[in-house]
């Protein structure tokens, strides 16, 4: 078993038996649920028409105040469906615990999850502008490198049902069946982009690309994200009262009085 695909099982597998939320060390923010741009966005057609993979991901993403938010962590595809565990900060014993945040999508039906460990939890998500047309311009392609593999640049002109358009710079390996090593939107300023490496061309287990047996259905990803920060705040209150290594009161919110546990 693939060293990356193996990651990805025993992370899963480890939301199915944690869920202690007194080890979670992450703040949680209101806006921290949203599905990062290339899951639920127009560049998510350009990773699911592929084959199956896994591979290391490391982002750039413009934000609003014109800073840029750098994100990495483990995607994997399957006949068009990606799940994405962003990388966190911590190491050693608690990097697996810390945070807990991962993110399911579905490009053919436009859907998908965000899913917590602390809350062994997870809320339906989806995106009301899909991808219509694709179109290839390879006029100008060139080759280049990138990702340390020799690959075609050609520009990607992706429109929408709302009627908008981006374009999109993709340096496809010529040695990995065409995979998009590099992706970068191009025109109206700084865009989104996406750099891929350790990949490997392979199919993941189907069920990973599901919430976890066991896992509370939350109504909205905002019901969700307030149930965290509920907790988060109880959570630093008892910490406050009791001693450093000392057993946490138990924490509850409002959310988690009536979650609802329908199947996905």
């Amino acid at each position: 078993m693939l060293k990356l695909f193996q990651t990805a099982v025993l992370a899963l597998a480890a939301a199915a038996v944690t869920g202690c939320f007194s080890k979670t060390r992450t703040t949680y923010h209101a806006g921290d649920e949203a599905p990062p741009p290339f899951m639920a966005g127009p560049a998510a057609v350009l990773l699911t028409n592929l084959d199956g993979f896994s591979a290391h991901l490391t982002a750039s993403i413009p934000q609003r105040d014109g800073q840029r938010r750098q994100m990495s962590g483990d995607l994997l595809e399957r006949e068009g469906r990606l799940i994405f565990q962003p990388q966190t900060g911590v190491k050693g014993k608690h990097a697996r615990s810390e945070g807990g945040m991962f993110f399911i999508w579905h490009e053919d039906r436009n859907t998908g999850y965000i899913l917590s460990d602390p809350l062994q939890a997870y809320a339906p998500v989806m995106s009301r502008v899909q991808v219509t047309n694709i179109a290839w311009n390879t006029s100008g392609a060139t080759e280049e490198q990138a990702g340390g593999h020799p690959c075609r640049r050609l520009e990607a002109i992706l429109q929408s049902s709302d009627g908008s358009s981006v374009r999109y710079m993709v340096w496809q390996a010529e040695d990995l069946k065409r995979f998009p090593m590099r992706i970068a939107q191009v025109g109206g300023g700084p865009g989104l982009t996406l750099d891929f490496t350790n990949v490997r061309l392979e199919l993941p287990a189907p069920e990973l690309f599901y919430p976890p047996e066991g896992f509370t259905k939350y109504e909205s990803p905002t019901a969700l994200m307030n149930e965290l920060i509920v907790r988060q705040s109880a959570y630093v209150k008892s910490e406050s009262i009791n001693p450093p290594g000392g057993e946490p009161l138990p924490v509850t919110g409002p959310a988690n009085m009536h979650p609802v546990q329908t199947p996905p």
